[in-house]
Parts: C-alpha cells; structure tokens; sequence
C-alpha cells in the first residue's frame, strides 16, 4: 500500500483500538484480599545476622533434608525453586472408588501421584530510607502439588496448611543458625 498510509491505519489499528476501548478492568483487581494476606504471614519470616547467600543456602539445606531436590537456584535474584515425587494414594479414596464400582457400576478415577513444587525468595529488609540491610531478610515460601490420578486427570493446589509452614520456617531458624556459626 505505497502511498496510502491512511488506508493501513483504518485496517489495521483501528479495529484494535475499538476492541481495546472495549475491555474494562473490573475495579478490584488489585485490592489483596484477607486469605491472601494471611497466607502471607504464613509464608514469611524475617531472618538477621546472615547475609543472603548463607541464607540460600540454608535454605537449600533444608528443602534437601526434607527430600526435595533442587531444580533452579538464583542467587543473584535470591530465589529457589525445589520439587519431590509422592505416591498420592489414599485408602479411604480408593475404598470409595471400590464401593462405586462394584454396587454402582461407575469407575472414579484415584489419586496416584503427586509432584509437590517448592518457590522460595530470599529479599532484604529495607530500612527507613529504603536501602537493603545487608544481615536482615524476609524468606517467603509456598508448596503447591500436582496430583495425577488413575484417569491421568491432574489437579494443582497450593499448600495451606500452617503446621507445614511452621515446621519448614523452624527447620530454617535452626539451620540459619548453623550456617551463621559456620559450623
């Protein structure tokens, strides 16, 4: 279209700008919710008296002691991410599945097997003019778990249970510990 710009930004971006003129943004979408800031507190601790590279690596200590094995490790962007395989199996959801089939005729699908994915980020605290301090971190992680079951459906979730939390950030403490006597 040498010589006809006109006609190429009727075809072309017009139709573009009508559409995009057309979507709205629904006026919540940025607000955090309750759960989500709960779910927050769960997640993070504050750690001082190590710098972030000793803290990465106590933390990744602690997910190897707890059987995951360590997929990508970021210590420029301080971030970790870690993953184990677990049967998923439960008795009381394939009793269930027995039941149905034999008196119901019907086949459920059973949990089989479950991928369980571990994201830790490691940031610093900042101090009242903003700058890093550079032996204080927050540690924020989250576990989710993917289950294939017998009809190799999947289902994902996140992780919610506090004890699981807890005990991965007291695992933590001890290890952060160690790792800044050097011992």
């Amino acid at each position: 279209m040498p010589g006809r710009p006109h006609v190429f930004i009727l075809l072309v971006w017009l139709p573009l700008l009508v559409l995009s003129a057309c979507a709205t943004v629904p006026p919540n979408l940025f607000v955090v919710s309750d759960t989500q800031l709960e779910r927050r507190l769960i997640e993070t601790r504050r750690y001082g008296g190590i710098n972030e590279t000793d803290l990465l690596a106590a933390s990744a200590n602690v997910l190897q002691d707890l059987g995951f094995s360590l997929e990508n490790s970021e210590t420029k962007l301080g971030v970790i991410t870690a993953n184990k395989q677990r049967s998923a199996r439960n008795s009381g959801e394939i009793a269930v599945s027995l039941l149905f089939g034999t008196f119901g005729g019907v086949h459920m699908p059973v949990s089989e097997e479950q991928n369980i994915r571990v994201a830790l980020v490691v940031r610093p605290v900042l101090d009242s003019k903003g700058m890093a301090m550079e032996k204080d971190h927050y540690v924020r992680v989250s576990f989710q778990r993917v289950v294939r079951r017998s009809d190799n459906s999947t289902t994902a979730q996140t992780l919610t249970d506090p004890a699981l939390y807890q005990d991965f950030h007291d695992r933590l403490s001890k290890s952060v510990f160690i790792e800044a006597q050097k011992i």
